[in-house]
């Protein structure tokens, strides 16, 4: 498996780029604090400093070779729209993704096009051998992005994902080489 890091993606509708300390006004105003996205990321609101706080903070992880990171923009205005991030198993060379679109460009197919992009880099740059994700299975929306990709579901993890209202079970989807 390669250590590449971050790098910009195209697609024909998307740029997929490194966070910048700038995007923070973007993201607060954007899907950061969307009641869809802190119900599943169970997080709590963040003001527009703690969003810059953590926008230095992921910028410095950038020097890191297995830190994957993407802000997911529109090519055509550069507005934010969703992000997507990796996590490395260096060990079986496998990644395992999340991701998150503001909740205005749902159903238009852009986290679809995203993850597509994202799956191509790490089978032909980092060379994995196993690309997975998952989702609570109330999320039929994520489900079917990952479904679109021509994943398999290979069932589902138990009580898995905790939120706000408890444990919830997971539907595990993956590709491999």
């Amino acid at each position: 498996m390669n250590s590449i890091g971050t790098k910009n993606l195209y697609t024909k509708r998307l740029i997929l780029r490194k966070f910048a300390v700038s995007d923070a006004e973007a993201l607060f105003l954007g899907y950061i604090n969307q009641a869809d996205f802190l119900y599943y990321a169970n997080k709590e609101k963040r003001t527009l400093e703690e969003e810059k706080q953590a926008l230095i903070n992921i910028t410095e992880k950038y020097k890191n070779l297995d830190y994957y990171n993407w802000v997911i923009t529109l090519n055509d205005t550069n507005t934010i729209i969703g992000s997507i991030n990796l996590n490395v198993n260096s060990k079986n060379d496998s990644v395992e993704f999340n991701y998150v679109i503001d909740n205005r460009y749902n159903n238009k197919g852009y986290m679809t096009e995203a993850l597509k992009r994202i799956e191509k880099f790490c089978f032909d740059e980092m060379n994995i051998n196993r690309f997975q994700g998952g989702c609570c299975v109330e999320n039929t929306a994520s489900k079917r992005v990952m479904e679109k990709c021509n994943m398999q579901c290979e069932g589902i993890l138990k009580k898995y994902i905790k939120l706000k209202d408890g444990y919830h079970d997971m539907y595990m989807f993956s590709i491999v080489k």
